[in-house]
């Protein structure tokens, strides 16, 4: 069978066959003996990108030598060269064992193959490709090239020249992908390349995926080289101090995305901040149709959409640890990673607190390490692109240092020493940092606030993004090592020291470390899920009459991010509310069109959701799902295609509010809301509802607006309603108001307003008899068209049951 190993067969007479080994074989050629031998590692552990976005696994830390022997360039070019079949081939004997279905002949337990008619050539299963490889007798290790056999299947052959021969060497792949994309590797160190391929997410796999499969090169490795090419330009111009190299690498990165294709200028109406080769690497993965929408449509496919945000964030992790070895660049996310590598060493100062702080003694803190109860506690100021440090130390240094100068200043000789930084300052403590091995994925993450990002894709997808090479995905139940005090912070950064033990000790005591990934799972997705909602934007929901440009698209865009941000800031109990309300109340005018966002995240704590459209066109969807906790729900203005079924799963609610809404009940619906007996005031004003509820069940209401709502009775259970106090039916189309009004008792303090329905003779005339027969202590007031019937008058009218409407106002 295709695939297997042949069976060995016994050969039926012994057969003298000459001794096939090295020594009467080709060698194949050597390495110069003037060519220094430079081990290459055999696996390099280099930052992990996942390929999809479900395609999440936790990875152990990275670990790239910075301290190298001396250069690999030429073991690269030498173990890149390829050997000759006619270095392998064996004379055939006369007399030979027949080959089997595949071709191949067994020997004294060795494979053979012809190559031609007088040579034979000795193979051993690949088990990496699955194919033949041609090999030497002495071989332990197979070098030769894979093998297959020809349209006849009489001769072997090299597989064809399209098609990459391996060898096991990351060093001959790497060789080999450079060529591919127009490089070499003799432009950087090995120890460089070994960190461009870390950085980028490129390991021997996809390397071997990339070369055999001829798929185009990651754009995240594409991007990695130009910037690394880009820092060895500008230290090889020697341009001066930091500051000036900061800003000629800002300035040549800012050239280079700004010279881009209108595809690329498409996207970023979306994404902003979206690099130029992270854009053209997704515009090639397009299908046709996504291609055309993006052509005639402002806004951007949804799967196009999540490819961005993986894309975006595989590039904020591969440059926040590309700025380790950078010279010219100076990133936040970086400082915040060396200040994380530095507290990890094993002679740091654990006692010593130190803080990176945005700006101001009282900015946001970026990182921190160390206890945060030690009385030795140094603030490092972010200001512009250096630091200035302020503690205790009346030695304090007055001007802006890099991080390095400045951490190392705060240490003490002794602790210098300790970490063998006695000299040289911060420089020597940046080659300790060089030194160490990388944070793996998840703890840069982490650092960075990323929670592990959870997009679900299907198998389809993951295959189409495989072969595109966007590259990205987070960390699928990573093993976190902070504690979970800080965890929950992380999660609820406003939450009081003692509710943050509260939820401990109430939510997390069964099973802290799973509950706690799934709300961080659930957080990352809610973020991912409003990116993608904003990026879908306005384009489907644009009218047409409307002009088009980019100040609208941003226009919209923005109030999207807005509501977005406050959905996000609520999800972690954050007050969104100008009066203070607290996490539990949630308000919103919203300012744009189209469906509100379909989430998976649960938004327990809020108890309290106002929504007022100010903008046509706004429709709520399933966005009501997420809240299952609330208590006061009101919708202004927000088209709704049919009773919202999260409605149905709000077991506490008391106050429900969808005033002109477009809402219009079934049967079923109105069945369904008849059962929500918690309710203590219903408004289901404005909405061409048709169908009248079934009240009876909702003992505890006390208001009932349904006014303007195209019904044609009263609804029916309104006589048991003893708590009513405000029941609104005008503007309808009611002719016969039935005979339930009548039974409700005259003394229950109600109005009943009327205005604006037909109502027939009969209705008037049991309104009439109704009033006339009630007692002197009647409080029931029925407004009508005409005339007003009111419980407590002085006019003369009262003493007749009614008065007319104007006189009522």
């Amino acid at each position: 069978m295709t695939g297997k190993p042949p069976k060995v067969k016994p050969v039926p007479a012994p057969i003298k066959i000459p001794e096939f080994s090295v020594d009467g074989a080709r060698r194949p050629p050597s390495g110069s003996s003037a060519m220094p031998h430079l081990p290459i590692p055999r696996h390099l552990e280099a930052l992990p990108v996942s390929y999809g976005p479900d395609s999440i696994a936790v990875t152990p830390a990275i670990r790239v030598s910075v301290n190298p022997r001396s250069s690999a360039i030429d073991e690269f070019a030498m173990r890149a060269a390829k050997y000759s079949l006619a270095d392998y081939w064996i004379p055939a004997p006369k007399i030979f064992g027949e080959a089997d279905a595949q071709g191949i002949r067994l020997v004294k337990q060795r494979q053979y193959v012809a190559v031609a008619d007088d040579h034979v050539v000795q193979v051993v299963l690949d088990a990496e490709s699955g194919l033949f490889r041609a090999t030497l007798a002495s071989e332990l290790d197979p070098s030769g090239p894979l093998l297959k056999p020809d349209s006849e299947g009489r001769f072997w052959g090299p597989l064809d020249s399209d098609i990459t021969p391996f060898t096991d060497s990351i060093s001959v792949q790497t060789a080999e992908l450079f060529r591919r994309m127009g490089r070499s590797v003799a432009q950087f160190s090995a120890a460089m390349v070994a960190r461009v391929l870390a950085v980028s997410g490129v390991n021997e796999p996809v390397l071997r995926d990339v070369l055999m499969n001829d798929r185009p090169a990651p754009f995240l490795l594409e991007d990695t080289i130009r910037r690394f090419e880009l820092d060895q330009t500008i230290q090889a111009q020697g341009r001066g101090a930091a500051p000036e190299r900061f800003r000629r690498f800002k300035d040549l990165e800012d050239a280079f995305e700004s010279d881009c294709d209108e595809n690329t200028f498409r996207m970023r109406r979306v994404f902003p901040h979206l690099p130029k080769t992270a854009a053209q690497a997704i515009w090639r993965n397009m299908s046709a149709a996504e291609r055309l929408h993006m052509h005639n449509r402002p806004g951007m496919p949804q799967r196009v959409a999540k490819e961005a945000l993986v894309a975006l964030r595989d590039i904020r992790l591969a440059r926040a640890v590309e700025g380790i070895h950078l010279e010219a660049v100076a990133n936040p996310d970086s400082d915040r990673l060396v200040l994380h590598m530095l507290g990890n060493l094993a002679n740091w100062p654990r006692q010593t607190r130190v803080e990176i702080r945005q700006s101001t003694m009282d900015g946001h803190v970026l990182s921190a390490i160390g206890d945060a109860r030690s009385p030795f506690r140094h603030i490092l100021i972010r200001q512009d692109d250096g630091y200035v440090l302020q503690s205790s130390d009346a030695q304090s240094p007055r001007k802006s240092k890099d991080l390095y100068s400045t951490i190392w200043f705060l240490l003490s000789p002794g602790h210098r020493q300790l970490l063998g930084v006695t000299e040289d300052g911060g420089a020597a403590l940046q080659q300790w940092v060089r030194a160490q091995p990388l944070p793996s994925r998840q703890t840069v993450s982490e650092l960075l606030g990323m929670a592990p990002l959870a997009v679900t894709v299907d198998p389809a997808t993951a295959q189409h993004r495989q072969k595109g090479q966007l590259r990205g995905g987070g960390d699928n139940n990573p093993t976190s090592t902070r504690s979970v005090a800080d965890r929950v912070r992380d999660l609820y950064p406003h939450l009081p020291d003692e509710e943050v033990t509260a939820f401990i000790t109430e939510r997390l005591k069964s099973d802290p470390s799973g509950v706690l990934l799934r709300l961080e799972k659930e957080f990352a997705t809610l973020r991912n899920e409003l990116a993608i909602w904003n990026a879908d934007g306005a384009s489907s929901h644009t009218q047409t009459s409307e002009p088009e440009g980019a100040s609208t698209l941003a226009e919209r865009r923005q109030a999207r991010e807005k509501f977005s941000a406050k959905l996000q800031d609520i999800w972690q109990r954050k007050s969104v509310s100008r009066w203070g309300e607290g996490d539990y109340y949630f308000s919103h005018y919203v300012d744009f069109s189209g469906e509100l966002p379909r989430l998976s995240a649960r938004f327990e704590y809020v108890a309290e959701l106002i929504l007022t459209a100010n903008e046509p066109g706004a429709r709520i969807g399933a966005f009501l799902d997420s809240f299952p906790n609330i208590q006061y729900l009101g919708v202004v203005g927000i088209k709704m295609e049919g009773f919202p079924s999260g409605i149905f799963q709000m077991r506490q609610l008391s106050e429900l509010t969808l005033d002109g809404c477009s809402l219009k009940l079934s049967e079923v619906t109105a069945e369904g809301l008849s059962r929500i007996e918690t309710l203590t005031r219903l408004n289901l004003a404005n909405n061409p509802l048709t169908v009248a509820p079934h009240v009876g069940y909702m003992a505890g209401l006390t208001g009932l607006m349904l006014s303007n709502a195209h019904l044609s009775s009263v609804p029916s259970g309104i006589d048991s309603l003893r708590k009513l106090g405000v029941a609104a039916l005008h503007d309808n189309n009611i002719s016969d108001v039935g005979y339930e009004l009548f039974e409700i008792p005259d003394t229950q303090d109600l109005f009943i307003g009327l205005l604006n329905n037909p109502l027939s003779d009969a209705s008037r005339q049991r309104i009439s008899q109704y009033l006339e027969n009630s007692s002197m202590d009647r409080k029931v007031e029925i407004q009508t068209e005409e005339v007003v019937f009111e419980s407590d008058s002085d006019s003369e009218s009262s003493e007749s049951g009614f008065s007319t409407g104007s006189d009522s106002d």
